[in-house]
């Protein structure tokens, strides 16, 4: 039940009624079936039933049988493939038009918005989206979660000629371009209340995104030019530190403690 309510969400954000989705479903589960069997099945009622899938017939996702039973005409529905197909095509089709009369109509937005971003899947789109674009460089520093779902796409870029440099906090057990491990993952995570990701690309347009503890996402992008430079030294510095760590590792912890605790107290210009 769950699975079949999520699925009509998701239809209906498609452009769907609800009456359409609950259809399709319903023939989905008993095709080929009547208008009687379909309302039966997705509870749409059947004063609704024949008006909706005429609707669906007009898309393209239903068409009748050729013959009709005894119990009269019956219905089929497009493959839960070939509708997703379709609706991407249709999809790609319309946006493709839709952008250069949208280009005619507005002035360029300024780049020195800066826009939030609400939940995890906005924050996964931009992410995406910002990779794929890029043509010179990555400059990006995150933790395991969120290499998780960005990783085959840093690789592509990678192999698109893209740099990439790779800010891991926590050991990482994977390697994309440049690979650094953060040394104060646990230091950090406890300052800050949580994981953070910054994602910098061709030096003109910054992620970046703080996750934190008690589940709250507080999360924007922007091709603000003081934005992503500021960005883009943060994730260097850290590279900075991250190299001098490797080869200075023992002087290091001696002088600033085990988990450099002291090397963040930058308050103390002795310490």
């Amino acid at each position: 039940m769950q699975q079949t309510d999520e699925a009509i969400a998701i239809i209906q954000k498609l452009g769907f009624t609800a009456y359409e989705a609950k259809t399709y479903l319903g023939l989905l589960a008993c095709q080929p079936a009547t208008a009687y069997e379909v309302a039966k099945k997705s509870t749409v009622p059947s004063s609704k039933i024949y008006e909706t899938l005429n609707r669906l017939m007009s898309k393209g996702i239903v068409q009748p049988t050729l013959s009709a039973t005894e119990h009269g005409q019956q219905y089929v529905a497009l493959s839960p493939k070939d509708f997703s197909e379709q609706i991407r095509q249709s999809a790609v089709s319309q946006t493709t038009q839709l952008l250069p009369l949208l280009e005619r109509m507005t002035d360029e937005v300024p780049s020195d918005f800066i826009w939030p971003l609400v939940d995890q899947k906005q924050i996964e789109t931009k992410a995406l989206e910002m990779v794929r674009q890029s043509q010179t460089n990555i400059l990006l520093s995150c933790w395991p979660q969120e290499l998780d779902w960005i990783e085959q796409e840093l690789l592509n870029a990678e192999s698109r000629g893209v740099k990439v440099a790779l800010v891991h906090f926590g050991k990482p057990t994977k390697k994309v371009g440049a690979t650094y491990h953060h040394p104060e993952e646990k230091t950090l995570y406890e300052e800050k209340g949580g994981r953070g990701l910054t994602l910098v690309t061709d030096s003109n347009t910054v992620l970046i995104v703080n996750f934190e503890t008690t589940g709250g996402i507080d999360a924007s992008w922007s091709k603000n030019t003081a934005f992503v430079n500021v960005a883009e030294d943060y994730v260097k510095h850290d590279v900075y530190i991250t190299k001098v760590t490797r080869f200075l590792e023992p002087e290091m912890r001696s002088r600033f403690g085990q988990q450099y605790e002291k090397l963040r107290d930058v308050f103390n210009a002795d310490s």
